[in-house]
């Protein structure tokens, strides 16, 4: 879901510094109090209500880590993702998850196998 509009907040900060009370505000624009509080408070803060930019986290394995990974897959190429999770860990101390393992090796195009189950083909 999208925040709500720059002009619908700045209306509300427009509504409460006029006077009105967050609970009118919130029932006359439909918008939560939370929401208000948080408008007045970068309004107080910034001088405006524009919404700030999500960042997103930086993935634990970096692309710095690609010759690493990818020599991994070539010494274990049958190995589960829970393997190369125990391997990555021997060779770096680093602990991740089967998830964050999925994610790296889709990331630099490498294959996953998830489970024991399948065979190598050819």
């Amino acid at each position: 879901m999208s925040g709500y509009s720059v002009d619908l907040r700045e209306r509300i900060v427009k509504a409460w510094e006029g006077g009105n009370t967050q609970a009118w505000i919130a029932t006359t624009f439909q918008v939560s109090v939370s929401s208000i509080k948080r408008y007045i408070q970068r309004y107080r803060k910034t001088g405006g209500v524009a919404p700030t930019q999500q960042g997103r986290e930086e993935p634990l394995i970096k692309d710095l880590h690609r010759p690493a990974i990818e020599a991994m897959v070539a010494q274990a190429p049958q190995a589960t993702l829970a393997r190369y999770c125990e391997l990555w860990y021997e060779t770096t101390g680093m602990s991740v998850s089967v998830q964050t393992m999925s994610r790296v090796l889709l990331r630099f195009g490498l294959p996953r196998k998830k489970d024991g189950s399948r065979l190598r083909a050819g």
